[in-house]
């Protein structure tokens, strides 16, 4: 006779440790220093925000929001994303990665030799990648514009990572973000007495 009831807890831990597959993509624009990602999973949108670096703030904006939201480059926020993505770097794998360039300098030969450049740049950035994730798909797509100027970045990724880890990796980081926060407003409070 089956216990069913011994099957709840089978499937919770199935779904805690089987990977899922997230999808990110980020574009950012050189010259006027702005840009979008979006995160999905299972090809719902998780999340979708634009930003603008101004100074040593960010600005962002949601796809459907009106108003705009203010980042200092040393705020909790910012110190937790850089936390969570470490505590995550490790645990993810990654599946594929595509990085895509749009480049021009109004000049032809100026452009393609920058292109040339950009290209020989990312090749060896992605040769070291593979060496850590040899089972990863990459590639590389590039577009020179020769006659107007433009400088445009995208990467477009798949990763898989466990809900388990997701959620280590968040608590972890809500802990070490708060505590590297707190001695960083420490320090500021130390420079301003002196």
């Amino acid at each position: 006779m089956v216990n069913y009831f011994l099957i709840i807890p089978f499937v919770i831990i199935l779904i805690a440790f089987i990977p899922i597959k997230l999808h990110a993509k980020i574009s950012f624009n050189v010259l006027d220093f702005s840009g979008a990602f979006g995160i999905f999973l299972f090809k719902k949108k998780v999340e979708h925000q634009q930003f603008w670096i101004k100074g040593k703030k960010i600005l962002t904006k949601k796809e459907d929001e009106i108003e705009s939201k203010e980042i200092e480059f040393d705020s909790e926020e910012v110190i937790f994303l850089e936390t969570f993505l470490e505590q995550i770097k490790d645990k993810t794998r990654l599946r594929e990665l595509y990085i895509f360039y749009n480049i021009g300098f109004n000049d032809s030969l100026l452009s393609a030799i920058v292109a040339g450049y950009i290209n020989t740049a990312l090749y060896i950035f992605l040769g070291s990648i593979k060496n850590e994730k040899p089972t990863a798909t990459m590639g590389i797509f590039d577009t020179v514009s020769y006659n107007r100027e433009i400088c445009q970045f995208a990467v477009n990724s798949t990763l898989s990572i466990s809900l388990f880890d997701v959620v280590y990796s968040l608590f972890n980081s809500v802990i070490l973000s708060k505590k590297i926060h707190s001695q960083k407003k420490l320090e500021k409070q130390n420079k301003n007495k002196n």
